[in-house]
């Protein structure tokens, strides 16, 4: 088993506050099947179990896990079953014993993420879903940021950077098919005013891209995928 220095997780997820408020839960949150429709499903990388409260707000009832033990412990202390596990080195089930997975802002801290996503096909049954959320690296603000000589926001910190090409390619390669969109970006200029008009100082407008512009407005992408029932997909996004 690799150590804790071979691994891409970061110490500040072992420490993090607890924050039910991030936006891509919400979003994500949309993507979710019916309680009654989701079956087995694990948070992957699920931190301090934000994800899988907001889902039992909604009925779900699901496991965790994440590389940090202590993470691990705060969610069955919350009364989620939860285990720990390297992301980067296989994941510890049987082949088709999952009927879905959440992979909320997770894999762009993966190193080895083709064989995170590999695996996930592996243990997912066919039919069976998945949900992705991760940063656009060529959101129009990052854009901007390479064409002044900056590195992406957080290198370091993400090891992995997609855009919504090689997002899809490495999960309709593994047997993904895409079927749902929750994408979202935000509106500074609306935000500015809703804040001079009251709000909070870190209030910010949001909204679903429409799937045409999510290239260079969407800041986050939110995507729902099917387990195909063959090896790989072979369709094209």
């Amino acid at each position: 088993m690799s150590s804790s220095t071979e691994t891409s997780a970061h110490r500040s997820d072992d420490v993090r506050k607890r924050l039910l408020d991030r936006p891509w839960y919400g979003y994500a949150g949309r993507l979710l099947p019916a309680a009654s429709e989701a079956g087995r499903w694990i948070d992957m990388g699920c931190g301090r179990g934000e994800f899988l409260e907001l889902a039992r707000q909604h009925g779900h009832t699901a496991m965790g896990l994440d590389f940090w033990a202590s993470n691990a412990r705060a969610v069955a202390d919350a009364g989620c079953p939860s285990l720990s596990a390297d992301l980067n080195i296989g994941l510890p089930f049987r082949d088709g014993a999952l009927d879905g997975a959440t992979l909320i802002e997770v894999i762009e801290h993966i190193v080895r993420a083709e064989g995170l996503v590999a695996e996930l096909a592996r243990v997912i049954r066919p039919g069976g879903w998945l949900i992705v959320t991760t940063p656009n690296v060529v959101h129009w603000t990052y854009r901007i940021r390479t064409l002044t000589g900056h590195p992406p926001k957080q290198e370091g910190y993400h090891y992995r950077f997609f855009t919504r090409k090689t997002l899809a390619t490495i999960l309709v390669d593994a047997g993904f098919v895409p079927h749902g969109y929750a994408s979202f970006g935000k509106q500074a200029a609306l935000s500015k005013l809703a804040r001079l008009a009251g709000k909070d100082s870190k209030y910010k407008v949001r909204y679903v891209v429409p799937r045409p512009f999510e290239s260079l407005l969407a800041q986050h992408f939110v995507w729902r995928l099917r387990r195909s029932s063959l090896d790989f997909a072979g369709v094209p996004y």
